[in-house]
């Protein structure tokens, strides 16, 4: 006997059998109250869903708030908030231009703060312009208090000590000094007040001030001290407005409202401004635009997808009855899938909102499985009542197996790290269970009241591909070889050898951009932002407990190669603490405080005075030390005379009086700019903007660095390299490259964690489904034993070993004692895999040749094929099971994995009309993946089975068909 053949003592199992026709008789009997309690439980299922399920549209809401590098993230929005900046970029030629534009439309902003916050795309000094003297070094301040306290007189009310005749004593005074650095001051400060009288006696339409700085400032700093600084690039050909979007969570739109308004308040812009290009993006708008096109193109392929898969119903059933039970029964089950998401999660996200297309897909496969196995029995004369019994009896452990595995795959989810796939995984598993469930409660009865009166001829035929199916029983063998061949050759072309081992072909693009439409606005505008101003929308967050520790990583930061420039608030401070400047600012502010509003009038000097005090200084300066300042001084002096001797006496005193009182007129001028800036309270950031402030300062006190990335961080690549580097400097930096970076190794791990535990699970379903019911304990039991001693006698390694680790000791295990306990079924469960698995190496051959990559979006494509195929081998290994004469693969089976691969592949495939890119992916990689398992299970595996048969006897092929009395069932005569 050959190890697929059946063993001699073989009893087919019994209790799913019994169990569906018990219930389907239940339903039967009652057929009224069957469908009033299923509309009752689907009117409250929708009320639950309207009243209570919500959704979060946030991507963060996809991640464990558990893990770690979350927690930062939460830890971050909490201090800053969690909206991300709205972003308008202006383009044009001229700056000037550019900053009408942004003041035009950054005050329509500004007087809209119920929908925008923290508008920012200008700096004004504001309060800090009168606290300048905080930003000078405390030898500055030093240096200039000294200068101030030699006119301190003039500065206590006696102004008359900075006339000339004041000024020349004082000179004369500083000469007489035995200090020569006092003796070099005098002479300097002399040589230029006397060089300002020379060229006011030449020119006095052009004062030339002789007074010294108090302070020497850098003009340049002064100059950017006191002006507006715009946000502009380098170049100034790009302005950029940023603002926050204020608006309500709980909504399905998030931000989208706010969105809009900003596009209008630009559109009006434009009309003024129309030779600027405006443009908005942010990630707010990358990912509302992302939402609102997907939105679109699913409902232009939700209406492509109904339509086919009601067309091809139509075709299938060759009717229009029975279609639309199966639709009555899927809408059952979505109605209380989402009941069931309702009360199980109370949300959805979205990674989840996309459950109705899964169970769609999946769930509409049960019901033509069970109407087009009713139909075949049917049109082999069995009376209606009996042929749904025998339906559920035959064709049900099937439905129930496939709903069981791929409920589970997806259930496996929930074990990993990435809380919007295990949301999905439960929601999907959930609903796939209900969808089952539904199959068994209201087709029987809808088919009760809808068929009863119909004769078997007036039932519609389905496709029965006679000619097909007598190709694969007449030539299993060159079947089998051909299609072998086509799926090992184009699988693999998935694959290329290196010296490492096998490299898939089929690459993870992990670009978000590149799931969004071709020309989005958004996404043309944030590249125009890298490639023209070398900023980023993206940026790594760093907090600091101080403005010193924030400086210190901003150094440390900028010397990442990875890194462009970091913002940040600190370096805005004054560089010394305001213990050091404090006492020296108030020193300025206590000798300035009584300025005159207005220049005092000096006297007219004397002649006689200025005369004597000049003679003294002549004979000073040639008795001081020699050198070239000395003699040029001596020879400026000599100079001024004999300008003032051209003149008369009258003419002398008033142009000296002129000039006396325009060199008071010039020192006050300086010295009521110095007491401008010379407020005595320290800076402090509530002098900042509060625009700017807000985004750098938390109100529990920390600073943030917004790190940017030399490299678009929107692929792999240099987004590891980014997070690697600035994580060197600060392990616990945030952002959402960090985010981005964890998210997608959380999804990378999750989808595998979740394939493995699928297959896992799936294995150990289909050995329940198929090994006899008293071979099953020591299957399973003997495994659990063993695990059980490991951990009694091992314990510190057994607790130490992974879930992966034991769930596959304990597959391994199961599926070895069950090859040596019941070869043959067990062979057939591992027939029942061939088709996802084959299918799955053609899928990626076949997207490897046509260049299709996977990406965030597609991957959910996975778990799909991976349920469609087990449900098709399942089906194929059940019809087989069935068959009791020369296997050939039933009209019901190929008809009805036919239709279920059909409606999948034409309700997914409708996404490739959509312009966004990672729906047309989605639909793209569905098609290919249901194509390939589906030409796995009806050419391969019938193939591959057929040549089984030969080696099957009459006896053997017994033992799957021993039918049930089929008695009188005593139905409601509410159907008559």
């Amino acid at each position: 006997m050959s190890l697929l053949m059946p063993p001699s003592n073989y009893e087919p199992p019994g209790w799913m059998r019994s169990g569906l026709r018990r219930l389907t008789i239940s339903v039967l009997r009652q057929p009224k109250l069957t469908l009033g309690l299923v509309l009752a439980s689907v009117i409250v299922s929708v009320g639950l869903t309207v009243g209570f399920l919500k959704f979060k549209t946030e991507r963060s809401d996809l991640i464990d708030p558990s893990a770690p590098f979350h927690q930062r993230w939460l830890q971050y929005t909490e201090s800053f908030g969690d909206n991300s900046d709205l972003v308008v970029v202006v383009e044009g030629e001229t700056p000037n231009r550019i900053k009408q534009v942004l003041d035009e439309l950054g005050q329509r902003l500004e007087a809209r703060p119920e929908q925008f916050a923290d508008v920012l795309y200008r700096v004004e000094p504001g309060r800090l312009q009168k606290k300048g003297l905080y930003y000078l070094q405390p030898e500055q301040l030093a240096t200039g208090l000294e200068r101030l306290e030699e006119i301190r007189p003039a500065l206590e009310g006696n102004w008359r000590y900075l006339g000339l005749s004041g000024l020349l004593g004082g000179f004369s005074q500083k000469l007489s000094s035995t200090d020569a650095t006092t003796q070099q001051q005098a002479v300097t400060e002399l040589n230029q007040l006397l060089a300002s009288l020379d060229h006011y006696l030449v020119d006095r339409e052009d004062y030339q001030s002789p007074w010294p700085e108090v302070i020497e400032i850098d003009p340049m700093r002064e100059q950017q001290a006191n002006q507006i600084v715009y946000l502009l690039n380098d170049s100034g050909t790009m302005g950029f407005l940023k603002a926050k979007p204020v608006y309500s969570r709980d909504g399905f739109e998030g931000a989208a409202p706010v969105i809009d308004l900003l596009r209008e308040l630009i559109a009006d812009v434009d009309r003024e401004y129309s030779d600027f290009e405006i443009g908005l993006t942010g990630i707010p708008v990358l990912e509302s635009d992302e939402m609102r096109r997907s939105q679109a193109d699913m409902i232009v392929a939700s209406v492509i997808s109904f339509l086919g898969v009601g067309l091809l119903l139509l075709i299938g059933f060759r009717g229009v009855r029975h279609p639309m039970i199966a639709l009555a029964m899927l809408s059952v089950g979505l109605a209380w899938s989402f009941g069931y998401t309702t009360i199980a999660i109370g949300h959805l996200n979205i990674l989840s909102v996309s459950f109705a297309v899964i169970l769609i897909g999946l769930g509409i496969d049960f019901g033509i499985h069970y109407l087009s196995r009713y139909l075949q029995y049917r049109h082999e004369k069995r009376p209606m009542f009996s042929s749904l019994v025998r339906t559920s009896e035959s064709v049900g452990p099937g439905i129930i197996t496939a709903a069981l595995t791929t409920s589970l795959a997806f259930a496996c989810a929930t074990f990993t790290p990435f809380l919007g796939i295990a949301e999905l995984g439960l929601i999907a598993a959930g609903g796939i269970l209900l969808c089952a469930l539904v199959t068994f409660i209201v087709i029987p009865p809808l088919v009760a009241f809808s068929d009863q009166k119909l004769l078997e001829r007036r039932l519609p035929s389905p496709y029965d591909a006679a000619r097909f199916r007598r190709l694969l029983s007449r030539h299993p063998i060159p079947v089998a070889v051909l299609s072998l061949s086509i799926i090992t050759g184009i699988g693999a072309s998935a694959f290329t050898p290196t010296a490492e081992g096998l490299e898939l072909n089929v690459k993870y693009d992990y670009n978000l951009l590149n799931l969004q439409a071709d020309g989005l606005e958004s996404v043309e505008t944030q590249k125009r932002i890298f490639q023209k101003a070398k900023d980023s929308l993206l940026f790594a967050v760093s907090l600091a407990d101080s403005p010193e520790q924030a400086l210190v990583l901003k150094q440390q930061f900028e010397q990442l190669p990875s890194v462009a420039h970091v913002q940040e608030l600190a370096s805005q401070l004054p560089p010394h603490s305001a213990e050091k400047t404090q006492l020296l600012v108030q020193g300025y502010r206590a000798l300035l405080n009584s300025l005159p509003s207005a220049t005092p009038v000096l006297p007219p000097p004397s002649l006689q005075q200025v005369e004597q005090l000049s003679l003294r200084i002549d004979q000073q300066l040639g008795q001081a030390f020699d050198s070239e300042k000395v003699l040029s001084t001596r020879r400026l002096l000599r100079q001024v005379w004999n300008r003032l001797a051209k003149l008369t006496q009258e003419q002398q005193v008033d142009w000296l009086a002129q000039f006396q009182q325009r060199n008071l007129q010039s020192l006050l001028f300086e010295l009521n700019r110095l007491y401008a800036v010379s407020d005595p309270d320290p800076v402090s950031v509530a002098d900042f903007p509060d625009s700017l402030s807000s985004r750098f300062l938390s109100p529990d006190g920390k600073w943030l660095l917004q790190v940017y990335p030399k490299e678009q961080v929107w692929d792999i690549e240099p987004l590891t390299q980014f997070v690697e580097d600035v994580r060197t400097v600060d392990p616990l930096i945030t952002g959402t490259p960090l985010q981005n970076y964890e998210a997608a190794q959380q999804i990378s791990e999750s989808y595998q964690i979740a394939a493995f535990y699928s297959l896992a699970v799936i294995c150990l379903v289909l050995l329940i489904d198929f090994l006899e019911a008293r071979q099953k304990w020591a299957v399973f039991l003997t495994p659990m034993l063993l695990i059980g001693i490991a951990a009694l006698f091992l314990p510190d390694a057994f607790f130490a070993s992974s879930p992966l680790f034991l769930i596959s000791a304990f597959t391994i295990m199961s599926l070895a004692f069950a090859f040596a306990l019941d070869p043959h079924n067990s062979w057939e469960a591992l027939l029942a895999m061939f088709p996802p698995l084959a299918g799955g190496l053609l899928m990626f051959g076949l997207m490897a040749l046509l260049g299709v990559d996977l990406n965030p979006a597609n991957l959910i494509v996975l778990p799909l094929v991976l349920g469609i195929g087990v449900d098709d081998g399942v089906h194929v290994i059940h019809d087989f099971r069935m068959n009791p004469g020369r296997y050939k693969i039933s009209a019901s089976t190929l008809n009805a994995v036919v239709l279920t691969s059909f409606t999948s592949m034409i309700g997914f495939g409708s996404m490739m009309v959509a312009a966004h890119r990672g729906l047309y992916s989605v639909g793209q990689v569905l098609v290919i993946g249901i194509g390939s398992c589906m030409f796995v299970s009806l050419v391969a595996l019938p193939a591959i089975l057929t040549i089984i048969d030969q080696y099957r006897t009459p006896d053997e092929k017994a033992y799957f068909n021993s039918d049930e009395e089929e008695g009188t069932i005593p139905f409601s005569s509410g159907v008559a």
